[in-house]
């Protein structure tokens, strides 16, 4: 998962619609929800969203983002997403209000929002994959983002995601590759999916 997730960060640089916007989002369980239940009610909002806007506009916009579970203490997901600047107000308007439905209001400490710096974007990666298996941690050069940051703690479910949009499959269809972070010169467009976010 830590290779798909950097290649899921090259690949959107590479077709120029860059991962854009860093949440931190703290997720309040309950005994019927769990913090992936929570999470993926408040994507599927972001990406239903973007799929009514990209009609509305009439260019189709597959929802491309990358996750990460965090769990020390209270679950809380690192969400790098790519919203496009002219719908960028509307999308931080609804994001509060997504949150609300699904899990009540958001307290000043429970959702952060920053726009990635593209001087670190691989950084980025990096220091979302930081989680990772230990046994890992060496090969990916995430050893010192370990130290510094410590485990993550167990999480219930999938701990970590890339979108249909940056996924294997989307990569292979479009020609991507990931050892040259190129796409092939006769690359065809990038996929529209309509598949789960």
């Amino acid at each position: 998962m830590v290779q798909n997730i950097f290649r899921a960060f090259d690949y959107a640089r590479e077709q120029h619609f860059p991962l854009n916007l860093f949440i931190v989002l703290q997720l309040h369980e309950t005994d019927r929800r769990f913090a992936a239940t929570l999470f993926e009610m408040i994507r599927h909002k972001y990406r239903d969203w973007l799929h009514y806007q990209s009609r509305k506009w009439g260019h189709l916009l597959p929802p491309p983002y990358v996750y990460t579970f965090e769990a020390p203490g209270n679950p809380h997901v690192n969400w790098i997403v790519r919203v496009p600047p002219f719908l960028m107000d509307d999308f931080l308007t609804k994001l509060p209000r997504w949150i609300k439905r699904v899990q009540g209001p958001a307290s000043l400490h429970d959702l952060h929002i920053s726009p990635v710096d593209p001087n670190g974007y691989k950084s980025l990666a990096s220091y979302v994959a930081k989680g990772c298996e230990e046994s890992y941690l060496h090969h990916f050069h995430l050893t010192q983002l370990h130290a510094q940051y410590g485990p993550q703690g167990e999480f219930w479910g999938k701990r970590a995601g890339v979108s249909p949009a940056l996924n294997k499959a989307a990569r292979d269809a479009a020609h991507y590759n990931g050892k040259s972070r190129k796409l092939a010169p006769d690359a065809p467009p990038p996929r529209v999916t309509k598949g789960v976010a």
